[in-house]
Formats: C-alpha cells, sequence, structure tokens
C-alpha cells in the first residue's frame, strides 16, 4: 500500500480536554498550521438544546459520537494520532487495509444525510427567521416560556419582542412579550404576501449557496431561513405559474443544500412541467445560477451569465445581486466568445 495515497481515514476523536473549542475541527487546523500539512477533517453534527440557570442555548453535538473522517495521506494522518490530540485509527478486522477507509463517493453520499440531521432545527431565534402574520407558535425561551399564540405581525419589529394572540374560551387574550427563541408549530395558511416573501429569500439563499460551494459549516443563522421557507412553502399552491416555477427553483435548491432529498426531489419535479414559464433572461440566470453551483455545472454557470450580458446602469437590485453571485462563482473578467449556450438551459425552457 502506498503511504502516501491521499484517502478518507474513519477516526476515533475524543478531545483531550472539555472546552468545546477543542472540536476536531480545530484540532486539526492546530496540527495542519503546525506541520504545514493539508488534512482535511468532516465531523458532523446535530442541533439540540439545553437549558442552564434558566437560559436556553442551541447546542451542537457530534452526529456520530466520537466517529470522525479525516482525509490525507496515512502517512501524514499517523503523525495526527501519534500526538497527544485525542485522534486514534479506527482498525479494520476484516478488510484489505489495517484501517477503515472510505471512499470518495461513499463520504458525498453520506454528507447528505448528515445535512438532514445537522441542519434540523428545534426552535428558531426570533431575529433570524421572518415571522408571519397567522403563525402558530410557541415560546422556547423568554418571559413566557411554554406560551402558544398566533403571531402578530408588528413593523419595525427586530428587538427580539413578539406579539401573540392566546385563545382562551370565546376570547382571545394578546400578549407583547420578549422571545428570543421560538418553535413554529403552524404556518399560516394565508399566502397574500407569498411573492414578497419569495423575493425576499433569494438573498438569504445566495448566502447559503455560497457556504454550501465552499463546503464550510452552516450555522443555524444560514440554515434556519431555509428551514422556515421550505416547510412554509413546500405545499402551498400558487396560482400564477411563473411565481409558481420561480418558487419550486428555490425549493430544490434549499433543501438541497439541506439535505431534504425527498423534498428536493418532489421540487425537482414540480420544477421540471413549470420551467417553460420561465421567460425572462434574468430568471432563466437565476435558475442556471442555483442549479450550476448545486450541480457543480460550470458549463451552465458560463451560459447563465451570458444571459445577463454586460452590466448596465438600469439594472435593479435583485438583477444587481445576481450579477454579483456570478461574479463571485465565475470572475468579473468576463467570458470566452467561445462559449454557447448550455444544452440543459435550452432543453429546460
Amino acid at each position: 500500500m502506498n503511504n502516501q495515497e491521499v484517502s478518507w481515514f474513519l477516526l476515533n476523536y475524543i478531545a483531550p480536554t472539555a472546552p468545546r473549542c477543542n472540536s476536531a475541527e480545530f484540532a486539526i487546523d492546530k496540527f495542519n498550521a503546525a506541520t504545514a500539512s493539508q488534512l482535511d477533517v468532516f465531523a458532523p453534527s446535530f442541533i439540540e438544546i439545553e437549558q442552564h440557570g434558566g437560559e436556553v442555548k442551541r447546542i451542537e453535538r457530534p452526529l456520530l459520537f466520537h466517529y470522525v473522517f479525516v482525509r490525507g495521506s496515512e502517512e501524514t494522518v499517523k503523525n495526527l494520532c501519534s500526538r497527544a490530540n485525542g485522534f486514534s485509527f479506527v482498525l479494520n478486522h476484516s478488510g484489505d487495509y489495517r484501517y477503515v477507509k472510505v471512499t470518495e463517493a461513499a463520504l458525498d453520499t453520506f454528507r447528505t444525510i448528515a445535512r438532514f440531521y445537522g441542519n434540523k432545527i428545534p426552535c428558531y431565534a426570533t431575529d433570524e427567521v421572518e415571522l408571519a402574520e397567522g403563525d402558530l407558535v410557541q415560546v422556547v425561551d423568554g418571559d413566557f416560556p411554554g406560551l402558544t399564540g398566533r403571531y402578530i405581525s408588528r413593523k419595525g419589529s427586530r428587538s427580539g419582542k413578539i406579539v401573540i394572540a392566546v385563545t382562551q374560551f370565546l376570547s382571545a387574550v394578546v400578549y407583547d412579550i420578549k422571545a428570543d427563541y421560538v418553535r413554529v408549530l403552524e404556518f399560516a395558511k394565508d399566502s397574500k404576501r407569498a411573492y414578497d416573501q419569495i423575493e425576499a429569500f433569494v438573498p438569504r439563499l445566495f448566502k447559503a449557496l455560497r457556504a454550501y460551494h465552499g463546503r464550510t459549516k452552516l450555522d443555524a443563522s444560514i440554515t434556519a431561513p431555509l428551514s422556515v421557507f421550505c416547510r412554509r412553502f413546500d405545499s402551498l399552491s400558487i396560482d400564477n405559474a411563473k411565481t409558481d416555477a420561480k418558487l419550486q427553483l428555490l425549493l430544490m435548491t434549499a433543501s438541497k443544500i439541506l439535505g431534504d432529498m425527498n423534498l428536493y426531489e418532489l421540487a425537482r419535479s414540480r420544477f421540471d412541467r413549470l420551467c417553460n414559464n420561465i421567460t425572462n433572461p434574468w430568471g432563466k440566470a437565476l435558475t442556471a445560477l442555483l442549479i450550476g453551483v448545486t450541480d457543480g455545472d460550470m458549463d451552465m454557470l458560463l451560459s447563465g451569465k451570458l444571459l445577463i450580458g454586460e452590466r448596465t446602469e438600469r439594472e435593479s437590485k435583485s438583477q444587481s445581486q445576481l450579477r454579483e453571485e456570478y461574479d463571485y462563482y465565475l470572475g468579473a473578467t468576463g467570458l470566452s466568445s467561445s462559449v454557447t449556450k448550455c444544452p440543459m438551459i435550452a432543453c429546460a425552457f
């Protein structure tokens, strides 16, 4: 066996000390800096809530208990495990190699599963999601933990205070209370603001997409808006075919980032039926960007940028944001004139 061959190894990791800063990622970064190495680590986690001193906090827990995946040569990983840093090999008692290894394809599949569990959020901070009038919410941490009622919108309120109406027998009592964390038990059925909510979601999706593309860890402030959006709109019926097509595009992108492949497949099938209703070049360019990045399709991205042409002074804010995303993924230097329309875009529309 070639000790310099780069592979993914399954390792044990038990932090030598208690502080949470001693994560596997932190330990690998420290090792890389000290030895000029380039090990990669994948240590999936999930979120649960804990109460300390009357205060509720969201805590990350290891999804696989003490197991993590580390990518590097066997020689470098042995060097890692030889140090008093909590890492050790998992022995392979039935295979051809001494240590348990995982293929790139198998790990990619597991990443999707891990994202699904890791991005499930038990409660939301009131300043990281947009509640809608009529949502049924329960206070998790605030003035009245456990209080359940319908959310009442209050313009400009981002102070951690919310207004909810609690039905009691034949009347409703309105509470104006402080709430740091809430659960959304039921989403309002009224879709009068659906178009505005869909448009407002796009910049948040762009932020999450960059993190997904860079394979960086998605914290709750990024995934919470995606989770709420998917839960709110996954079964919503919209009469306008163009808006519905855009909604399905956003749902399939958000659900893929979150690892919810059931919702992704459902939204993808709906989008395939509706995509012919997207006729505007900017709408097609948004489609090319989202599918191109999530599928890793560079030709799709290149073709999408051709659709928006050169920058003009008359571009709207949303158009400028879309152009900025193309510049982020492709660079702002322009494209070769030899690039032609991507066949996938031609088929989709």
